[in-house]
């Protein structure tokens, strides 16, 4: 699959915005004890690893990395370009904020939510640039839905096993952020499942119009790939309500399984995403 750096780039990244924007709310409840904010750092530090390993995964897909550089001609037509400044300030918010804190020990109160929003808006524009492509399966809200979602559920996901808000007296703010991830998940799911029936009845229609993109064949390829993609759903539908319970009783067999069929399911849904071939 020659669009693997790609797959694990646009997963590293995502992932690592979710964190951040998790790492955000857990920043409010940890701001009323000083003492535990420093159980942030673990977590920053992962998010900033995370996210550059996943821009360094992404200039392999150039063939000649320096040729990153190229695509920052263009900012004002180019959703590539615009993607790599956004990625690039995001890192640069969230690694000055985290080497802020292992050093001072002190937590920039606005940086860290900065970062979460660059990071955000870094999604929208890689979400841009494949859904204004011509490639049928891409050109589509779905790919909006499917690439926030990763984000959540990729953040939930690891915020339910970093070291965060551990203290006994933050028993219950930790609860709420996990509640709250349940929800963020389940949600997720829900909504990408509603949005199939209208996504499916686009794809029946480019269908029909006779639409070729070529040297690719989207719809021959995603038909190919109805078993995995029924497989993909069964995965992240039983891991969303497993997460859900563990996280909502605190059940650690729970929470286990559902992270992992979740995690499994976006590696799917990307791989499904990518094979355009």
């Amino acid at each position: 699959m020659h669009e693997l750096p790609l797959l694990i780039f646009t997963l590293l990244v995502q992932g690592s915005v979710g964190m951040a924007v998790f790492l955000t709310l857990s920043a409010r409840a940890a701001s009323r004890i000083p003492e535990v904010k420093h159980q942030l750092l673990p977590g920053m530090l992962l998010a900033c690893v995370v996210g550059g390993l996943g821009l360094m995964v992404s200039t392999l897909h150039l063939g000649y990395p320096l040729n990153a550089f190229n695509a920052l001609r263009h900012v004002a037509s180019s959703w590539l370009s615009r993607e790599i400044v956004f990625a690039s300030v995001y890192l640069a918010a969230l690694g000055l904020c985290t080497l802020v804190m292992m050093v001072k020990k002190q937590l920039i109160p606005l940086l860290l939510p900065l970062a979460a929003v660059l990071g955000l808006i870094d999604v929208w524009c890689m979400s841009a640039i494949y859904a204004h492509t011509s490639v049928i399966t891409w050109s589509h809200f779905n790919t909006w839905l499917m690439f926030y979602g990763a984000v959540g559920v990729l953040g939930a996901v690891a915020v339910a096993w970093l070291p965060i808000l551990k203290a006994r007296s933050m028993a219950r703010d930790r609860q709420a952020v996990m509640r709250f991830a349940a929800v963020v998940v389940v949600s997720i799911v829900a909504i990408r499942l509603l949005a199939q029936p209208d996504y499916m009845a686009y794809l029946a229609s480019a269908s029909l119009s006779g639409i070729v993109t070529l040297p690719h064949q989207p719809l021959e390829s995603f038909t190919q790939l109805s078993g995995l993609r029924l497989f993909s759903w069964t995965l992240s539908v039983l891991g969303a309500l497993l997460f859900a319970v563990g996280a909502w009783r605190q059940g650690k067999s729970g929470m286990v399984f559902g992270s992992l069929l979740l995690v499994l399911s976006e590696v799917l849904f990307r791989f499904i995403f990518f094979s355009i071939n």
